[in-house]
């Protein structure tokens, strides 16, 4: 089977869907998917799926399903779109993909990673375990797509770990710290590194839910973000909250490692 994924979104919601998405593949063995967003993050699927072909939502002919049908689309057995507004999912029906099911993305209550599997009525998948833990290294990521999310007390960390790498994304301001840096580097080659280390560090940030689901141990700093909702998922996971993200002290973090 031919099956098609739209899912355009940041790197820790995609995470949160690989759950369906692995589910599907389980419901339908052998299936090629066709994954529509952003391709630097659904290459993550790879890990874990046949994957077929990945195209940017931006890119056309698939920005033009906003508007209409796709003329020449034939060829896939079902499509899942996870979107707010139905029209992509309308307009693939009316390109000719007779099943074609639209969910919202985000939940109303609960885990958003139970809510993508509750669209599809699938069970979850098992947790994957993929660390191999090949070093003593710890790895920790200062970084967040929400300024808000980010710990700030993580330049005294890297300061009381010399030994451990700070792992930076483009758009994340660097520690003032003597720290190696681990820096311009593709999701995957992230997910493989994360997957090697002893242990990580991070705010809520698609790559501590990267981390956390590739089943490397991590450790998660949470404030004004609600981890029932938002929380990462895997096998070695701990979430440390306070309402006031400021008030985790570097002592209570450094317990845990």
């Amino acid at each position: 089977m031919r099956l098609l994924i739209v899912r355009s979104c940041a790197v820790g919601d995609f995470v949160l869907n690989l759950p369906a998405i692995r589910a599907l593949a389980l419901a339908y063995p052998g299936a090629r998917f066709t994954l529509v967003g952003n391709p630097g993050t659904l290459a993550l699927a790879r890990t874990f799926v046949e994957v077929e072909a990945i195209h940017s939502m931006d890119s056309r002919p698939w920005a033009n399903l906003f508007v209409g049908p796709l003329p020449d689309l034939g060829g896939y057995d079902a499509a899942w779109v996870w979107m707010k507004d139905a029209t992509v999912a309308e307009n693939l029906q009316r390109s000719g993909i007779s099943k074609v099911f639209h969910a919202e993305a985000f939940p109303a209550t609960g885990h958003a990673a139970a809510h993508l599997l509750s669209t599809i009525h699938l069970p979850a998948p098992e947790l994957p375990d993929l660390w191999d833990s090949q070093s003593q290294r710890i790895i920790l990521h200062p970084g967040s797509g929400g300024a808000f999310k980010v710990w700030p007390h993580f330049t005294a960390l890297a300061a009381a770990l010399p030994s451990a790498a700070v792992l930076l994304g483009p758009a994340d301001a660097p520690l003032d710290t003597a720290n190696p840096r681990i820096e311009n580097l593709a999701l995957t080659d992230v997910a493989e590194l994360l997957r090697q280390c002893r242990i990580f560090v991070g705010s809520d940030s698609g790559i501590t839910h990267l981390a956390a689901y590739w089943g490397a141990p991590t450790v998660a700093l949470f404030g004004p973000t609600d981890p029932q909702i938002w929380g990462p998922i895997g096998r070695r996971v701990i979430i440390l909250r306070k309402p006031a993200l400021a008030d985790i002290t570097v002592d209570e973090v450094l317990r845990l490692l």
